[in-house]
């Protein structure tokens, strides 16, 4: 023949859409001596370009449509070769069929693991929302209790299987861990994250506010988040605690007295030189009311206060104005602090 079918004739050869005198064209020139080379730079593009998108399961249709192309094409093109090509020349076709098998067979693989995937049943989550005023105690699935605070929100798995134990938390809540030396209890806020076996500890990371953890008993390991992975910021024993300041990227380290960390889940809160701002913050998702305080210098004053929360908020906002030496009027529930 005078000349060679470019790649695109041989292509649509491969896969059985030429027209009659393509047919006839290709035919002839693969019993030439130039048929081995054109034929390997096509095999080679197309080796490249489907092992590049073996990630992507093939569609059963794309499937069928290999899988009739090596059956049909295969005896043709080793039928149309010249005896005078040699044993090696001729056996490369078959090396490119072979790599073409295992194409088929990764990408079947592929799609029979997506359609696994794809049929695996979803891990089903429960949520327990407290709104302002109301405090919940939560028996997770592992047997460990979670004393879930006003305002916040508690995410986990309904079985808690796997190799951790992760839960999701928004806002504060007491942890009783049950042990489990395999099995890391993982409790993860927005900012960060803490790691236990089993202990009992006190997460506390409201939005917008600098996150804390205080352990009563056991062993914990706080981490902060960065997106890409977790920092550890430190290792907490009983009586500790660690305030992660997201803004100002810093950490600080503390102690507290381990029965004050474990009272607040009996209602008792205690205040060591605390802003009178911040104590009115935790007043307000206890007890469901507005603190208006009035003027800058008394929100910034520090309190120390011990008050248990079993008691009317009248009650606690007696107490409290000793302690911090101010006025305030109740009204309904509004109360205006001077």
């Amino acid at each position: 023949m005078s000349s060679e079918p470019d790649k695109a004739i041989i292509k649509k050869y491969l896969d059985g859409e030429c027209t009659g005198e393509e047919l006839i064209k290709v035919r002839a020139y693969l019993k030439t001596e130039n048929a081995q080379q054109l034929f390997n730079e096509i095999w080679n593009e197309e080796w490249s370009e489907k092992i590049n998108s073996v990630p992507e399961p093939a569609a059963p249709s794309q499937m069928q449509r290999w899988k009739e192309m090596m059956g049909q094409r295969i005896p043709d093109f080793a039928s149309a070769q010249p005896t005078g090509i040699p044993f090696f020349k001729r056996n490369r076709f078959w090396q490119y069929a072979a790599i073409w098998l295992v194409v088929l067979t990764a990408s079947g693989m592929l799609a029979l693991n997506y359609n696994y995937k794809k049929e695996s049943p979803k891990i089903a989550f429960e949520e327990k929302i407290n709104p302002r005023g109301r405090r919940t105690i939560i028996t997770l699935p592992d047997g460990s209790t979670v004393h879930l605070g006003a305002s916040s929100k508690l995410r986990f798995a309904k079985n808690l299987l796997g190799p951790t134990r992760a839960i999701e938390l928004e806002g504060e809540a007491f942890f009783e861990v049950v042990k489990a030396p395999n099995r890391p209890f993982i409790v993860h806020t927005k900012a960060i994250t803490t790691r236990v076996l089993g202990t009992s500890f006190m997460v506390n990371a409201f939005k917008g506010k600098p996150a804390s953890v205080s352990i009563s008993t056991g062993k914990v390991q706080v981490a902060r988040n960065t997106g890409k992975k977790s920092i550890r910021i430190a290792t907490l024993l009983p009586g500790e605690t660690v305030t992660w300041n997201e803004e100002k990227q810093a950490s600080v380290l503390g102690k507290v007295k381990a029965s004050d960390i474990s009272g607040w889940k009996e209602g008792r809160l205690f205040f060591q030189e605390t802003r009178l701002t911040d104590i009115a913050d935790v007043l307000e998702r206890w007890y469901n009311v507005d603190i208006k305080i009035t003027h800058k210098n008394t929100a910034q004053k520090l309190v120390k206060v011990n008050l248990s929360t079993n008691i009317s908020i009248d009650k606690i906002m007696k107490i409290l104005s000793v302690a911090g030496d101010f006025k305030y009027k109740i009204q309904n529930d509004l109360i205006t602090i001077n």
